[in-house]
């Protein structure tokens, strides 16, 4: 709940004095790293976003400062700030580090005149965060180094100066040394062929307009995941910090480092199965021009970086193919060279979308989609002929609306029925009926079976992925288990119970009233979709009193929405206790 006199306190504060030396009083999460690996130095980055554009806002910030005017008030941020963790010597292995992370760290000067009107006048470090894990000091380098500015040129990455007594992120270790943390801001961000493993959190849950009138937030909350959408490169889990309840089991893997990069090894078998990351070096003295080696003085890094399906897509059919390549399917020797089994995604939809598809389950689920698509395309662009396959599966296995069509997918005739075939379509290697030439989506066996992670194997796979959860901060663990406050392991899908992670009820798809939800909540766990947020995700249904119903969306957090003007749907219905 809101601590209203605890949010005056802070916003008197900083509008009457934060340019002067005192401290300024600002709610702070913990992250804490352990480093389990028996011979691994590794390397997290923290990344705040660029939050910029027409409409844009970070509501987090105005729901905390209780802003006048939501349209004006809106604290852009232009630059992506980084906060490195041991620069110089990582984290070593068995060691672990405590980060405090305050809701934000103010850079300029503010006013009740022009707070949150001033572009990068605050970092906020709790809303939207990516945590990048590198795996070598020689992948963190190239990462930090990378830099230019507006026009370009190649600039060493900004310090960042805070004012006078702004809330800065700390770190200690009763393990290792903790250096000073850096904080430095890029106009870019780092090419994907540096590997890295991705961890993504938000802290806090925060509603205001224009789906509620009134700005609030909710700091208890924790919102966290792993990422394997980009690429998968490092077992890591994630549990909640300050929560003793069962919800607050692990996300991702505990596995040690060995294994798992063996299984990726196999599944890729240097790009021949499936499509790997090609590595580009970069040399301190010219930082953005990719080497094929490692510098004079360097090393290697470990290998392999595997894309997901969706990037296989997005990434294989680049003409002319990127320099330095991007993905092993995109070389200057071939494009869209996939490898055996990525190669069987694609002669899988060719075969069921042809004139004389065969007589299956997965076939007939895919039309179901390629329909869906189609139609969407049509809609957006009655007047262009049809795209073609690989550019139509680029959406596709990214769930996404054709670009620079203004419908969003969710308001498509169909979505409904869509959305829960496409899910039954990624999780059908589960059904022994299906042969292996006709798994849509191995990336996804890879991902929840074979490396039995709780990683986001695709883009809405946010039931199996995604957890939201009282906390103090959150926990991140590389290569085990140890450090988690419970190292039980949140259960993924199985043959019995992968249906339940989809949709799948008489309700699903209908527009939900209140007495209806309100009869359901007292035996079911609810979660729906809003038509017009389809980028929020599913969101489970809290509480619901008249037309006003509470709903906690897994990109997004809480938001209390009215019925009677927002299309709502019931994508999923799950017994309490399940």
């Amino acid at each position: 709940m809101l601590r209203i006199g605890f949010w005056l306190t802070t916003a008197l504060f900083l509008l009457g004095g934060a340019t002067t030396a005192s401290a300024q009083a600002v709610p702070t999460k913990t992250i804490t790293f352990y480093n389990n690996s028996a011979d691994r130095t590794l390397y997290p980055v923290i990344q705040a976003p660029i939050i910029n554009g027409d409409g844009v806002r970070d509501l987090w910030m105005q729901a905390q400062f209780q802003v006048a005017d939501v349209k004006s008030q809106v604290f852009n941020t232009t630059l992506l700030y980084k906060i490195y963790v041991n620069r110089n010597n990582g984290v070593p292995p068995k060691t672990s580090v405590t980060l405090t992370i305050p809701f934000y760290t103010q850079l300029l000067p503010a006013s009740p005149v022009n707070l949150g009107k001033v572009d990068d006048q605050f970092i906020d470090w709790w809303n939207a965060m990516r945590v990048y894990v590198f795996d070598g000091k020689d992948a963190a380098d190239a990462a930090y180094n990378y830099s230019v500015d507006r026009t370009g040129k190649v600039v060493p990455p900004t310090p960042v100066t805070p004012v006078g007594g702004a809330a800065l992120p700390t770190c200690a270790s009763s393990t290792t040394t903790c250096e000073p943390l850096l904080i430095r801001s890029y106009v870019n961000g780092f090419p994907t062929s540096v590997p890295a493993q991705l961890i993504e959190y938000t802290f806090a849950a925060a509603q205001g307009p224009p789906l509620n009138p009134t700005l609030s937030i909710d700091r208890s909350i924790v919102n966290f995941n792993i990422s394997a959408v980009d690429q998968v490169y490092l077992p890591a889990a994630i549990g909640a910090r300050g929560n003793a309840t069962p919800q607050n089991t692990y996300l991702g893997s505990t596995q040690a480092v060995t294994p798992f990069r063996s299984a990726l090894a196999t599944f890729t078998a240097n790009g021949t199965l499936w499509p790997l990351y090609v590595p580009a070096y970069y040399a301190p003295q010219n930082p953005t021009i990719p080497l094929p080696t490692p510098p004079a003085g360097g090393q290697a890094y470990p290998q392999p970086q595997l894309p997901s399906t969706e990037t296989v897509y997005a990434e294989s059919f680049r003409n002319p193919p990127p320099a330095p390549p991007v993905l092993s399917s995109d070389t200057l020797s071939g494009i869209g060279v996939l490898g055996q089994v990525a190669q069987a995604t694609l002669d899988l939809w060719n075969r069921c979308t042809s004139a004389t598809p065969p007589a299956s389950t997965t076939c007939t689920k895919i039309k179901q989609v390629n329909g869906f698509f189609l139609n969407s395309f049509r809609q957006c662009f009655p007047d262009r002929p049809l795209p073609d396959t690989t550019t139509l599966l680029q959406v596709v296995y990214g769930w996404v609306q054709f670009p620079n069509c203004s419908t969003p997918l969710a308001q498509v005739s169909g979505f409904d029925t869509a959305i829960r075939t496409y899910c039954d379509l990624q999780y059908n290697f589960f059904d022994p009926t299906v042969p292996p030439g006709d798994v849509f989506n191995p990336y996804v066996k890879l991902i929840h079976q074979t490396l039995a992670s709780n990683a986001y194997a695709f883009s809405i796979d946010d039931a199996v992925s995604f957890k939201s959860l009282p906390g103090q901060g959150i926990i991140i663990t590389v290569a085990g288990a140890n450090g988690l406050e419970n190292t039980t392991q949140t259960p993924l899908p199985t043959a019995a119970t992968y249906h339940n992670y989809c949709e799948g009820s008489s309700a699903v798809g209908t527009p939900p009233g209140s007495d209806f939800l309100k009869r359901l909540l007292r035996s079911f766990r609810v979660f729906v979709q809003l038509s017009a947020k389809p980028d929020w995700g599913v969101g489970r249904v809290r509480s619901a009193i008249g037309p006003w119903v509470t709903v906690r969306f897994a990109n997004r957090g809480i938001v209390v929405v009215d019925t009677r003007s927002a299309h709502m749907s019931i994508v999923r219905i799950k017994p309490i206790g399940t």
